[in-house]
């Protein structure tokens, strides 16, 4: 028996569901995605999983090796800080962005609750918790920003950040320290201060960048 086919199943919605594994860390890098195993699993034809697979190579998440198949894109150091040095200007930009802005009630709100919650996931040494708040963190001032092209190239630079950002080998202290750039960023977006905000978020990034370039070749792998 053949493969029950849901034309309401759209590419749009399959590839937002590999994007958010991968983000995850459902996906490692490097695993090999399965076209006739994703076609059963979404209830579609294999031509739409190899639309959406094309999709994703085009968009940087996954890569095609010739003769065996579709994988998971697998970043390199050096790759990794060259989207950094662009994810510096990009981050700060928005951090500008943001604080020119007249913050709304529920924009402050989502601002000083991320901070608060990296606050607490920082005093309690919790590296998962801190990690998807300071996802959550930057796309919330991304979101502020309101500058589609922005928000769009940002989302790929981060894309290898997903599964290196703040390893197990990150420290409570660097923790602390990260959180503390962020309570800058923080307080000078909420007070209006553009330099302020895009300087201190330039830093920070900066930072993170020579993070990853510290780190031992076996965390790349």
């Amino acid at each position: 028996m053949g493969i029950r086919v849901d034309e309401t199943v759209s590419a749009f919605g399959i590839a937002e569901g590999i994007k958010g594994r991968i983000h995850r860390g459902a996906y490692a890098p490097g695993q090999r995605l399965i076209e006739v195993d994703l076609a059963e699993e979404f209830s579609v034809g294999r031509g739409r999983i190899r639309e959406v697979f094309k999709t994703l190579v085009g968009e940087g998440y996954l890569e095609f090796v010739e003769k065996r198949g579709v994988y998971v894109r697998k970043f390199k150091r050096h790759e990794i800080l060259e989207m950094g040095r662009v994810r510096e200007v990009l981050e700060g930009l928005a951090a500008r962005m943001a604080a020119e802005k007249t913050l709304s009630e529920d924009q402050n709100a989502a601002l000083l609750m991320h901070q608060d919650r990296m606050d607490q996931a920082a005093d309690n040494k919790d590296i998962d918790g801190y990690n998807a708040e300071n996802f959550l963190y930057h796309a919330t001032i991304a979101s502020i920003a309101d500058n589609k092209y922005v928000q769009d190239f940002l989302h790929r630079v981060r894309l290898p950040l997903y599964r290196l950002q703040l390893p197990r080998t990150f420290s409570a202290d660097s923790m602390i320290v990260s959180n503390r750039d962020h309570k800058v960023i923080t307080a000078a977006i909420l007070s209006s201060n553009p330099d302020a905000a895009e300087a201190a978020m330039r830093a920070h990034v900066r930072e993170g960048n020579n993070h990853v370039a510290r780190l031992a070749a076996e965390m790349l792998a």
